[in-house]
């Protein structure tokens, strides 16, 4: 896993991550080849700025796959030389879908996946303004905005 943030590496690494790179401060395809004494089968860009994606298509090796899960803020250029010489696989995510969501429960429900190891930080929902800091700081993974002490005009005291 590579990220610019110490604090999302760290937190990589004590989720299960196997080696972690400051993206910033390496050349990150060749951190990936030295550890895993190869390039990479798949990598999934999460970011989808340009250096990202070109860092991807510098880790994936011959006929793997690059899956852009990240939204591009704006333009990226795709190495078409590289994609076709290469034979590069470009799969590119939808996220955020019904499906999606569906999926996930699944996955979650019965253990799968300890979902709370994801969420860094939770504030209630009168405390919005603290949780929006709290992700505009970007030392979280995920944000927990919960509905605890809101009185929905049923009787319900928290969701």
């Amino acid at each position: 896993m590579t990220d610019v943030l110490e604090s999302n590496r760290v937190g990589a690494l004590a989720r299960g991550a196997d080696a972690v790179a400051d993206s910033t401060q390496y050349d990150v395809a060749a951190v990936v080849r030295e550890f895993f004494g190869e390039t990479a089968d798949v990598v999934f860009d999460c970011v989808s700025i340009q250096s990202t994606i070109d860092a991807a298509f510098d880790m994936v090796g011959r006929g793997g796959t690059v899956v852009m899960v990240g939204v591009p803020s704006q333009p990226v250029q795709i190495p078409s030389f590289r994609l076709q010489d290469r034979q590069i696989r470009l799969q590119c995510a939808a996220t955020y879908m019904r499906e999606n969501y569906e999926e996930a429960i699944r996955i979650i429900a019965p253990g799968g996946v300890d979902a709370n190891q994801m969420i860094t930080a939770s504030f209630p929902l009168d405390s919005i303004v603290d949780a929006f800091a709290a992700v505009a700081s970007g030392g979280n993974i995920k944000v927990l905005v919960t509905g605890d002490g809101v009185d929905l005009g049923r009787g319900e005291s928290s969701l």
